[in-house]
């Protein structure tokens, strides 16, 4: 039996001992072209796919680490999806609030420009109802024609309700005394408290006057007859209107003689007389035209029924009307030409209530009242344009009988020289 060389304590011979060292050499030199060929081999081998069916230690750690990330990346994955969720409702949220009220100014800003263009346009274009109440200038020319048409009625004793009063103005001149006896006897409804301390009981003075010396004062013709200290009135009763008639007949139409008879005015000194009488009472329609012109503008004028109703339709209006208004006027709903006048001026002057209606105006409506006004006080210039020449008139004829009162007198003396022939001879 062979035994291994080196097993056992065996010393292979030299033979086979050179013959293992060449066995050797041989392996590693195979070992060596085997792993030069394997070297060489590398460049030209490709990559061949291989499956790893199983790693204890992938399967016992790796893949249970890995299965608790991916839970934990699961949750975490979850969470941020939730979050970002929420972002974008409240997001969507607050775009919809943005949105909505963007809208809602848009629609604010177009309805208060809508709002300021309706109410320029309502400024300009639009008439307010009162219109009619505002001014009553649409009656002034009516209320004036029928005022002087009255004092022509006046003038000749029409219009007039006390019988003696009406009497005393219609009939024809009389004589001086015959005439006082007239004005006493007109006084007698007139009668004052002295008087009636005086001679009170008598025809003359039955008792004291409701309208004492209505027939004497000029009071009758600026506040109306009545008791001492009342309050004036511009629109008169029927009282006060023949106690005004009274005082013009006592102050400015006098009787300085009888009116001709029919064989009188036959006469050459009758036709003096009544040339004289005419002259006469041409004068006294001057005197007394101012009197009666204030008396017509004092009565109750039908043509401010319709206006003053319209008037009264605007507040401050009628509160003014109620606190200053006569008595005739604010009972029967008409008011005389110098109420008249006296409340559109007074309704814008001397009310607070109008003051009020002034600061709710603007635009075209301020400057309709402007014009208003301004025409107001154009047609009050006017009426005083028309007394003034009414007073130059008058002047104008005082005048004359001053010239009468020098001149008439010296031209008589040398009328009657020039028919008797004497001659003044010029030194």
């Amino acid at each position: 039996m062979d035994v291994p060389c080196g097993l056992g304590g065996y010393t292979c011979p030299p033979n086979r001992r050179k013959l293992k060292e060449m066995i050797m050499k041989r392996l590693q030199a195979l070992t060596a072209l085997t792993v030069g060929l394997l070297q060489a081999q590398q460049v030209l081998a490709y990559v061949q796919p291989v499956a790893v069916t199983a790693s204890v230690p992938i399967t016992a750690q790796v893949m249970p680490a890995m299965a608790g990330l991916q839970a934990t990346l699961a949750e975490i994955l979850t969470t941020e999806t939730q979050i970002g969720t929420a972002i974008v409702q409240a997001s969507d949220k607050q775009v919809a609030v943005i949105s909505e009220a963007a809208r809602a100014q848009r629609e604010a800003d177009i309805f208060g420009r809508q709002t300021e263009r309706l109410e320029r346009a309502r400024e300009q274009y639009s008439v307010a109802d009162s219109i009619c109440s505002e001014s009553a200038s649409g009656v002034a020319a009516t209320v004036g024609k029928v005022s002087r048409a009255q004092t022509a009625v006046l003038a000749s004793g029409a219009g007039v309700g006390s019988a003696v009063v009406q009497k005393t103005i219609a009939s024809e001149p009389v004589a001086s005394r015959q005439g006082g006896y007239r004005s006493a006897a007109m006084h007698a409804q007139y009668c004052t408290q002295s008087e009636s301390a005086q001679y009170g009981g008598t025809d003359l003075c039955p008792q004291v006057s409701s309208l004492p010396g209505g027939d004497i004062e000029m009071r009758s013709l600026i506040d109306g007859a009545g008791a001492v200290g009342k309050a004036p009135d511009l629109t008169f009763n029927q009282d006060q209107v023949d106690a005004g008639m009274a005082y013009m007949k006592n102050s400015a139409r006098h009787d300085g003689g009888r009116a001709p008879g029919k064989g009188d005015i036959q006469s050459a000194t009758g036709r003096e007389y009544q040339g004289l009488m005419t002259q006469y009472k041409a004068i006294q329609s001057a005197a007394t035209q101012p009197q009666l012109d204030i008396i017509a503008a004092s009565q109750a004028n039908p043509a401010t029924q319709e206006a003053l109703q319209e008037a009264l339709q605007n507040p401050s209006a009628a509160e003014y009307f109620a606190s200053t208004g006569s008595q005739q006027a604010q009972r029967t709903g008409v008011m005389s030409e110098r109420e008249f006048e006296a409340f559109e001026v007074g309704r814008r002057y001397a009310n607070t209530a109008y003051e009020t209606d002034l600061q709710a105006l603007s635009g075209d409506n301020l400057m309709r009242e402007l014009v208003r006004v301004q025409s107001l006080g154009n047609w009050l210039q006017l009426g005083l344009k028309n007394d003034q020449r009414q007073a130059n008139i008058i002047a104008g004829q005082q005048l004359a009988l001053a010239a009468d009162a020098k001149y008439v007198p010296q031209l008589q003396e040398l009328g009657a020289k020039m028919s008797s022939g004497v001659t003044a001879h010029e030194n």
